[in-house]
């Protein structure tokens, strides 16, 4: 009697979704107190979540005792210290609580506080007028998000790696060994959802930009006000995100440190797809271990120490 059967295979089709924007950071610097004077300054401290879409808007008050809480329906985090504290002792407070908030990291250096979120994407515009007595500064402004769907073929990952023969003399043209000089990498895509919003995310901050009438809505394009700025400053973090996992589970993302959205064309057709050609060409981010400065698979939001 014959027996069936079967092997078993590594191939496997790998749909992904794709994510691409900024991390925002920004800076408060801290005052001292004088006899409670601070006792009523509160700003807006909004993150992104894990996912890289759930934002969770937080209000940042300062308690000496007798202030209310002004947080509302926001998630309030209050930073309790004793009147007539110092700007570096309060900062230090301030840091300790911001710090304690998931999806958000913070930092102090004498009277500032510098704190970023964790994650990339476009956030809710924080108000800070509650704060006069303190000063703020937005270091780089959170972008971006989900790019929606890709077309039929999805995206394309091209890796080159570059070398210099080494040759001699006595050998001619045969070669004895490569010196590895270098690494490149690039993610091809055709995104089939062009909102709006996604309009601005690929043309309007990078290589175009945003430009508002006075009396008017926004409009977003090309023109003369990125000439010659440098595309890595220009850039954020891309993401390719396998589907059949949990959004938690990061362990088989691609990510690309620092990269920026190359738009090549869109088609405008009564009968075919509305589809942008992209490309993301990866640049090598310093700030990173140098094993994977350029690009990495793997769970990126861990601690990379």
């Amino acid at each position: 009697m014959a027996l069936s059967g079967s092997a078993k295979t590594d191939i496997k089709l790998e749909a992904v979704n794709v994510y691409w924007g900024t991390e925002r950071c920004e800076s408060v610097t801290l005052v001292a107190d004088v006899s409670g004077s601070l006792a009523t300054e509160y700003w807006d401290l909004n993150t992104i979540g894990s996912d890289l879409k759930t934002e969770t808007e937080y209000v940042v008050w300062l308690d000496n005792g007798s202030s209310a809480d002004p947080s509302g329906s926001k998630t309030g985090i209050q930073v309790t210290y004793t009147q007539d504290d110092t700007a570096a002792t309060i900062a230090g407070l301030v840091q300790v609580a911001i710090d304690a908030v998931a999806n958000v990291t913070a930092t102090v250096s004498g009277a500032v506080v510098t704190y970023e979120n964790d994650f990339i994407g476009k956030l809710t515009t924080e108000d800070f007028s509650n704060a006069s007595a303190l000063t703020f500064e937005t270091l780089v402004e959170g972008k971006g998000g989900s790019l929606g769907s890709t077309a039929q073929g999805g995206s394309t990952l091209n890796m080159e790696a570059q070398s210099v023969d080494l040759v001699s003399d006595q050998t001619g043209s045969i070669v004895l060994g490569q010196v590895y000089t270098g690494s490149g990498a690039s993610v091809d895509m055709s995104l089939i959802e062009m909102t709006k919003a996604r309009w601005e995310t690929i043309v309007g901050s990078v290589t175009g930009d945003v430009f508002t009438p006075a009396s008017g809505t926004r409009l977003v394009g090309y023109g003369e006000s990125r000439l010659y700025q440098n595309l890595f400053d220009l850039g954020g973090k891309l993401i390719l995100h396998p589907i059949r996992l949990a959004t938690s589970d990061k362990t088989e993302d691609l990510v690309f440190w620092k990269c920026a959205p190359l738009p090549s064309s869109i088609a405008y057709s009564g009968q075919d797809i509305q589809g942008m050609e992209v490309s993301f060409v990866a640049y090598n981010d310093s700030s990173k271990p140098e094993a994977i400065s350029l690009f990495a698979q793997g769970d990126w939001s861990q601690d990379l120490v």
